[in-house]
């Protein structure tokens, strides 16, 4: 055996070593293909060593060797680097700034709060005699306002879009084909007929709660940091999970979530969103859901029009019809769920659109 195979069956031990060693030890994929490379390029250097001398070059022979290794190893670098995700400092910045600025304005209002309510105390004591004959001389025809909304502000599922890319969950993720490019997490296009705000919530701050259907190794090795409880505010992953939970493709390959802390075997969860034609979505409106045996259940929408109410099924109620309404307006689903069935949650997501309230 001449000293070149010998070299090139060393240096595939050593690859393939570099590889399930690495890949053993957790390291992405990306770092794996690199510890391979430099098995390779080590592989070359030892070659060359063997390789006999070539003929020697001079004049424009010599210049035109010298600019074409030049160009090819710029190829190479070039080549390797834009393979890189690509990053621009300034918006990096923006994110950051955008992350601190909010943090700051909640760690100066808490400083401020006991002032502020104080304050507030002041006012209305003074002014509590004029506000009480005002109310009496316009009670006939007196008529709460709604305050105007914000001019610029952003709405709960815009915030929590928001969220999503000052924390760069693209990295993992694909959201309308925009996102990793690795098998890194699912796709999440379809990721609100799953799962409610709560579940979406509890997986942010504990990864280890469920994980998505052919992922079982991600979730073995914990490709899914657990640093946002610590990173997040409260208001952050709820945006964040509201945002998620309208996300609702039924066309995207989303697979189904593997619940891994919680007993999926009581209880049926109806969930989803409440809005008019226009698409605005309806806070405080009454949710009702009737299964076709056992007891109803109701529930209000929050700001952002999504309720979650919660029946008392269990597995002899399988294939059972429930009734959802809100303001006149029902909708009916089979609640076709596998007894046996002990890592599927039972649940049906529900949107409904119903006239805008008059007035």
């Amino acid at each position: 055996m001449s000293a070149s195979v010998k070299k090139i069956a060393v240096a595939v031990v050593l690859a393939l070593a570099a590889w399930f060693g690495s890949g053993a030890l957790g390291f992405p994929h990306v770092f794996q293909a690199m510890f391979v490379a430099y098995v390779a390029l080590g592989l070359v250097v030892f070659l060359l060593l063997d390789a006999p001398p070539m003929k020697r070059l001079s004049g424009w022979t010599a210049a035109a060797a010298l600019v074409g290794f030049y160009l090819v190893l710029s190829a190479i670098y070039i080549g390797g680097a834009s393979s890189w995700p690509q990053y621009d400092p300034e918006v990096e910045k923006g994110k950051i700034e955008k992350i601190l600025k909010r943090k700051r304005a909640m760690a100066l209002a808490e400083q401020s709060q006991v002032d502020a309510l104080l304050e507030q105390v002041r006012v209305l004591q003074d002014d509590s005699q004029t506000m009480m004959a005002r109310l009496g001389r316009y009670a006939p025809a007196a008529a709460v306002a709604e305050a105007p909304p914000e001019q610029g502000a952003l709405t709960v599922v815009e915030r929590g879009a928001e969220v999503y890319d000052l924390y760069e969950c693209y990295n993992c993720h694909k959201i309308g084909g925009k996102g990793s490019v690795k098998k890194r997490g699912p796709v999440l296009d379809n990721i609100g007929s799953f799962l409610t705000v709560n579940d979406i919530k509890r997986k942010i701050f504990d990864p280890t709660y469920l994980y998505a259907k052919g992922f079982e190794k991600e979730h073995k090795k914990g490709r899914m940091p657990d640093k946002y409880k610590d990173l997040m505010t409260e208001e952050e992953v709820t945006t964040l999970a509201t945002y998620l939970s309208t996300l609702k493709d039924p066309t995207a390959k989303t697979p189904k979530p593997v619940f891994v802390k919680s007993n999926v075997e009581h209880g049926f969860t109806v969930f989803g969103y409440v809005r008019d034609a226009s698409g605005r979505a309806l806070p405080g409106t009454e949710v009702h859901a009737v299964p076709q045996s056992g007891h109803g259940a109701s529930g209000k929408t929050n700001e952002a029009g999504y309720y979650e109410i919660f029946l008392h099924m269990h597995n002899e109620n399988a294939g059972a019809t429930v009734e959802v309404s809100a303001q006149g307006v029902k909708k009916t689903f089979v609640a076709d769920y596998d007894p046996s069935d002990t890592i599927t949650r039972r649940q049906q997501s529900l949107d409904l659109t119903v006239p805008a309230p008059k007035g």
